[in-house]
């Protein structure tokens, strides 16, 4: 059969393969149509595509687990890669999980491979991890990896929630390398905040001791008036240069700047500030640091580390004397080579904050950000669905069990028709993540009470959030940028505060803007401002009206605090060394 793109299942000839024993060139075909369904997202699928699904898996899934197939060596890296992408295609397939065939090659011996490509944190049966990397600890770590891929389409699933959790805390001796690495960095965090030091500390180790000859060859004569900025992401409708880009401007009249781009150069770079741009990227598996090998920085800045492969790697080398890391994404490297996290004296706990960063935390006055005003022009777009729509900006990795939990609680105590409308940006656009996260919706709000939203172009995305009534922010992990564009397009948002940055900003946002009163510290709390919301039209109006009111340009909007920047490089340039002595690594506040 033939899909529309004339990708070929053809079922006759792929058991023609196996019963010849030609099991390369059965393997190659399998390999194929993988990989051509890991780089072509579905976002709906036609009867015929979920018929081609259904086939190909059905196939794939009974000669896979036959006993005498047997895969060369050169296929095995490849197969268990594509772990994720089999685990979305059962997920999305008639199937549901490979739980059955893993049973089958449990009671089958060389079954070591094979069951490292089929089993995914969907499944319900249970494997023996040690015995896993006893038998083979260079596979198991490749396949360890590419399990925690699954956080971008997983999370709202209880099994897979479960079962991501329990991954990300197993240790093991062997258990020393790790691929897909951003993943692994930024996913982990999404998956368990409380379990992501841990996996950072292995990271940064390896990364070290890999890296021990690169760091050898750096030569650095520091300048104390040349700072680099390291991102990937410097360009104005990212969020990262969204909320700090105003600290970077502070730096141009007193310092000398180099933008060092990571990865593939883009064209719509803001080169601004910059005196010049460096950039680093991975050429053929290795990363290039000839750009900034040799150089006279006396200061690094990190906006973001972990969104890019290339700033983990980077932030495990020591390319200046003074190495910083902001909140663009506000998490803690735990164990890099920084020195020092930029975040804000408003947002973080007063006591305490210090025991979430192995970084010696700055504060800053306000929010550790300067949220730039949102490019769009507010339409007055009036909504065309009857039912109350609940704006949840959250990338799919926000998306977790217990906030779905909760958002059924809303959906069974409302009293009006709900429409949870997602927008999920990226994050669901590789190895067909989208409509196996869309089944978990599905199954825990019904199919008519949510709508997903892919990713859009800024000024779509914000039209379609302007027809929202008001907006709900994610627990662990909040917004911040998010919550910028709610209140500027004058939805009342929902925040849910913990004791971290990530899930402060969005609450400490709300308080700079006169509306505490929308601030939950517990579930409870939370779901009863939703359904307040949703019940009182008064008092929802109420609060649009005050929004429209408030003057967001001297509170949320305000770039009053971007000097403060300046004054802790400077004072960091000045006071570094004798920073390195202190016994008690207290915040150092900035006034």
């Amino acid at each position: 059969m033939n899909t529309p793109s004339n990708l070929e299942v053809n079922p006759r000839q792929l058991l023609d393969l196996y019963l010849k024993a030609e099991y390369e060139k059965l393997s190659e075909k399998f390999i194929h149509i993988l990989q051509y369904f890991e780089s072509r997202p579905f976002v709906v699928l036609t009867n015929e595509e979920k018929y081609f699904i259904d086939l190909f898996m059905k196939n794939f899934l009974y000669l896979f687990t036959q006993p005498d197939y047997t895969l060369a060596d050169s296929h095995l890296t490849q197969f268990i890669r594509l772990n994720t992408t089999i685990s979305n295609l059962a997920k999305i397939s008639s199937f549901g999980t490979t739980d059955p065939y893993i049973s089958l090659l449990k009671q089958q011996p060389f079954n070591f491979v094979k069951i490292l490509t089929l089993y995914s944190a969907r499944n319900t049966v249970d494997i023996e991890y040690n015995d896993l990397f006893s038998a083979n600890p260079t596979l198991a770590c490749l396949w360890y990896s590419c399990f925690l891929e699954l956080y971008r389409s997983g999370l709202g699933d209880a099994q897979s929630f479960h079962r991501l959790k329990v991954h990300l805390s197993y240790s093991h001796e062997k258990l020393t390398d790790f691929y897909n690495i951003s993943d692994l960095y930024f996913g982990s965090t999404y998956i368990d905040p409380c379990l992501d030091r841990e996996i950072k500390q292995k990271i940064n180790r390896s990364i070290q001791i890999s890296f021990s000859g690169v760091s050898s060859q750096i030569r650095n004569q520091p300048n104390p008036k040349k700072i680099a900025i390291i991102s990937s992401l410097w360009f104005t409708q990212h969020s990262v240069y969204r909320t700090l880009s105003r600290y970077v401007e502070s730096l141009e009249q007193d310092y000398e700047l180099t933008l060092v781009h990571l990865g593939v150069p883009r064209d719509n770079i803001d080169i601004g500030p910059f005196k010049r741009a460096k950039y680093v990227a991975f050429e053929s598996g290795a990363l290039n640091i000839s750009s900034i090998q040799n150089n006279d920085f006396s200061v690094i800045y990190y906006p973001d580390i972990g969104m890019m492969p290339e700033s983990i790697f980077l932030a495990n080398l020591r390319i200046a004397p003074i190495q910083i890391c902001g909140t663009g994404h506000p998490v803690s490297t735990h164990g890099s080579e920084i020195d020092y996290f930029m975040s804000g004296a408003d947002v973080e706990v007063a006591v305490g904050a210090e025991a979430h960063y192995s970084e010696r935390l700055v504060l800053l006055p306000g929010f550790g950000a300067i949220h730039n005003p949102p490019d769009y022009q507010r339409q007055g777009i009036t909504k065309e669905r009857p039912e109350l729509i609940i704006n949840c900006s959250w990338f799919s990795q926000k998306v977790n069990y217990a906030m779905l939990c909760i958002l059924s609680d809303i959906l069974q105590s409302g009293r009006k028709p709900l429409l949870f409308r997602f927008f999920s940006g990226s994050s669901l656009m590789l190895k067909n993540d989208y409509l196996a996260f869309a089944s978990d919706l599905k199954a825990m709000l019904g199919e008519k009470h949510f709508e997903l939203i892919p990713a859009k172009p800024y000024i779509e995305y914000m039209t379609i959030m302007e027809e929202g009534d008001f907006c709900l922010e994610a627990y662990p992990f909040g917004g911040s940028n998010t919550v910028a564009d709610s209140l500027y397009l004058g939805k009342p948002t929902i925040a849910f505060e913990g004791q971290k940055w990530f899930n402060r900003i969005g609450s400490q946002m709300l308080r700079s803007a006169g509306f505490p009163e929308l601030i939950a510290t517990n579930t409870q709390t939370y779901i009863e401002l939703a359904l307040k919301l949703i019940h009182d039209d008064s008092y929802r109006s109420g609060l649009q009206h005050r929004l429209d009111s408030t003057d967001l340009n001297n509170t949320i909007f305000s770039d009053k605090a971007a000097p403060a920047f300046k004054r802790a490089i400077d004072l960091l340039i000045r006071d570094h060394e004798q920073l390195k002595q202190d016994l008690v690594r207290r915040p150092i506040q900035i006034f």
